[in-house]
This record gives C-alpha cells, sequence and structure tokens, in this order.
C-alpha cells in the first residue's frame, strides 16, 4: 500500500510528528511504501519522499507582530489555494492509495484535502480536539470546558479561549465555524483515528458519525526484559496547571507517615509555584530532578514502584501511562480525559477523580499498603496489558486494518476499483 502522512512539520518536534514518523517507519518495514507533505525544514525526515511548502512559525519566542504576520501569510496561502494545489500536484504525481492526515492545523488548512478527497480516501489521527474545539484542548482558564460540543464556537470569543487573547480567540471561533457550515469534516475526512474511547465520545457529542471514528489506542515500546519494582512514586511531565501536580502534592501530603519517597521530574510555568507548596506542605521526601533527558526518564521509571500521571484536563491517550505499563510499572492516574481507559483500578494501577486531593490520598494509600496491593503482582499485569493493548506490532495491526476498511468503504461509495488482496484483508 502507498500511503501519504500529511502534517505541517516534518521532523519529530513534537509528539504528533514522533508518532508520524514511527508508525511511517514501522509501516516501511513491513514493506510499504510512505511518503510525506509538509512544510519544508532543514531537519524533515529523510525516510521516503517528501512534498514541502515554505515553513512558517507561530510562537516560540516571536513577537505579537510577527505572530500575526506570520497568521495573515498562513491565511494568504489558504485563501489562495496554494497548499491545497502543492498537495494536489503531488497526489498526482505520487499516486497514493491512501493519506492519512496528522497535525495540520494553522499552517495548513483543514480544507486542503477537498481537491483529492473524490479520488483518495483520508484518514485523519485525532491528536487533539481541534475539529470540536478552537483552541485545541477542551481546558481554559484551569478548567476543562465543552461549551462548543453544541456547534456554536462564540463561547471561545467570549472566554478568549486561545491564549487569553481577543484576537486570536476571534480568528479560530469564526474558521472552526466556517469549517462546521462548510460540512469540511464531514466531507474530505473518511475516517478518524481516535487514541481514545473519550475523544471518540466528545465526537459523537460534537455531532461527528460514530461509525466513521475508529478507537485505536498509542503505543510503546515494550521491553524484552523489564526490571522488578523500585520505590516510591515518580511524576515525569510538565508542570503546568492543567498536569495536575499541585493536586498530586496536596493528596500525597494527606499520607501518614512514613511516606514513600516521591521523585518529580520536568519543568513549566508552575515550577517555583509547586516547590514552594511543597515546603509549606513540609514534603522533605520529595526530590526535585528538573528537566531530564528521556532516556532517564526511563530510568526514573525503572527505579520507581509507581508512576503518577495526575492530569485535570481531558488528556487523549497518555504516552507516560503506556510507558510505565510497557515497564511493568503500576500506574495511578485521574479520571480526566481518556486515561481512565488505560488503567484497571486494583490491576495494574488506581484512578482517582480528578482535582481531589482526598482522592489521591485514598489511591496512594492502597497502593502503598502491602495488605490491600501487591506491586510486583500488579507490574506484572501492567506489563501484559501493555503487550496486548499498546504494543507497537498490535497498533500497526489496527492501523492497517482501519486502512483497509477505509480504502475498501471509499470503493463501494465512489466505484473505485481495489486490488483483491485488499478486499481479503477487510
Amino acid at each position: 500500500m502507498k500511503i501519504l502522512m500529511v502534517n505541517k512539520y516534518l521532523y519529530p518536534r513534537a509528539g504528533a510528528e514522533t508518532y508520524m514518523i514511527t508508525v511511517a517507519e514501522q509501516l516501511l518495514a513491513q514493506g510499504h511504501e510512505v511518503s510525506f507533505f509538509g512544510m519544508h525544514h532543514p531537519d524533515n525526515t529523510t525516510i521516503g519522499p517528501t512534498a514541502t511548502i515554505p515553513f512558517l512559525e507561530f510562537g516560540r519566542g516571536q513577537s505579537f507582530t510577527s505572530r500575526i504576520g506570520q497568521l495573515t501569510k498562513a491565511l494568504g496561502h489558504a485563501a489562495v489555494g496554494d497548499a491545497r494545489r502543492a498537495l494536489e500536484s503531488w497526489v498526482k504525481r505520487w499516486e497514493p492509495d491512501l493519506i492519512h492526515a496528522h497535525n495540520i492545523y494553522n499552517q495548513l488548512p483543514p480544507s486542503l484535502f477537498c481537491g483529492v478527497s473524490a479520488q483518495v480516501p483520508v484518514v485523519m489521527t485525532l491528536h487533539d480536539y481541534k475539529p470540536i474545539c478552537p483552541n485545541y484542548s477542551l481546558f481554559v482558564g484551569g478548567e476543562t470546558c465543552t461549551d462548543c460540543l453544541g456547534g456554536s464556537f462564540l463561547n471561545c470569543v467570549k472566554k478568549r479561549c486561545c491564549h487569553g487573547s481577543l484576537l486570536a480567540s476571534t480568528l479560530a471561533a469564526a474558521s472552526s465555524a466556517h469549517h462546521r457550515s462548510r460540512g469540511t469534516y464531514s466531507r474530505d475526512y473518511h475516517r478518524f483515528i481516535s487514541p481514545s474511547g473519550f475523544v471518540q465520545r466528545r465526537m459523537v457529542e460534537a455531532g461527528f458519525r460514530e461509525a466513521r471514528i475508529e478507537v485505536i489506542n498509542n503505543f510503546a515500546a515494550i521491553p524484552e526484559r523489564p526490571t522488578p519494582p523500585g520505590e516510591g512514586l515518580f511524576y515525569g511531565g510538565r508542570l503546568c496547571i492543567e498536569k495536575g501536580v499541585d493536586i498530586l502534592l496536596k493528596g500525597y501530603a494527606m499520607l501518614p507517615e512514613p511516606r514513600p519517597k516521591f521523585r518529580i521530574a520536568g519543568d513549566g510555568p508552575l515550577d517555583q509555584e509547586l516547590r514552594a507548596l511543597s515546603k509549606r506542605l513540609k514534603l522533605d521526601t520529595v526530590e526535585w530532578l528538573g528537566r531530564i533527558r528521556p532516556d532517564q526518564v526511563m530510568d526514573e521509571l525503572n527505579a520507581t514502584a509507581v508512576a503518577a500521571v495526575p492530569s485535570t484536563w481531558f488528556e487523549n491517550c497518555s504516552m507516560a501511562i503506556m510507558e510505565a505499563l510497557a515497564l511493568g510499572r503500576p500506574v495511578l492516574t485521574s479520571s480526566a480525559g481518556g486515561n481512565p481507559d488505560l488503567v484497571r483500578p486494583g490491576v495494574d494501577g488506581e484512578v482517582f477523580e480528578a482535582g481531589s486531593a482526598v482522592a489521591v490520598r485514598d489511591a496512594l494509600a492502597r497502593l502503598f499498603d502491602p495488605t490491600v496491593s501487591n506491586l510486583e503482582a500488579m507490574g506484572r499485569e501492567a506489563r501484559e496489558a501493555a503487550l496486548e493493548r499498546f504494543s507497537p506490532e498490535v497498533h500497526l495491526r489496527q492501523l492497517h486494518g482501519a486502512y483497509v476498511r477505509t480504502e475498501a468503504a471509499f470503493a463501494r461509495e465512489h466505484g473505485h476499483l481495489i486490488r483483491p488482496e485488499k478486499v481479503l484483508l477487510s
């Protein structure tokens, strides 16, 4: 099968790009052909043929004037169809069997595929909530928000959901309203891949057809020989309001002494505030590691007994959870978003009510009480769950199945012929 991967960045800049490139490498290893379409950058992947448009940047230290200038340029590209024509030219030249879209927003318009979606089936992985939420996250002002799921995006303007800016929020709301009224997502995207059942349910709540949204969890590498559980509790990630580290600290402080040791890795806007909170709570068993490398995060997970992912926002499908489970580490996570779907309470971790420090305390007490739980046995269950649900092999098998089903449904709808072996695989 020939698969065209479309993403605004074609180098491992963040999670969506790392996922796309990793999947592409595995598809190539299985004998498929893969090409890419996105923005030009010297660090772009070279694992397959690539077509690009000029690079545009938003944020990352830019001034407000510069960001508006780049946004204006991006809107201009979208208005005159530069990106769309470049994509159409590449599709005509490379002739893919299927297009897999990832993180395309801002620099590439959602309507990018309107000129090719009648010739080639288009699949999109929902790395975030952009099709139903102008600020991508269903989170504003430190709280979760689903006000726009009814179809009106005026609340985005009222709440200034995008960086607290009236202008940015108005532009984002107008874009969402435009694509909703034009039916861009229902017309040009034939199937959505949702990393969690939670995202699928929110999409359906916003008016999308459930039959077009397939749940396929993300994946994590599974080590051949897991290490025995270590000691204490570990959190690794951003120190920001949506990650819930403050709630985790407060719940941890409620445990009777002696508490298990607690190591925290990462940085972010709440770094100093969280350290000050730890001091006020007199938590001398908390150690702050600062920002560490990914390989050091793996070392910390190997050295801990329990991994914590206490998010207060609607996290999609946490890589941190799957990486911990793959290493045989029970996980403490909140009830927010798709994360509780990944953990079985009392089996390979615990789930607490999001935002509740008391619930954190109770869950930690269960995990670290040897009369209630066996962390070594929970670690074995965690690894088995990762092997059965979150391994690269399982993910690729499910993804290829989604590709084949999408192509077959597209062929039936458009009267196209498909190769016999693809019908058999479906």
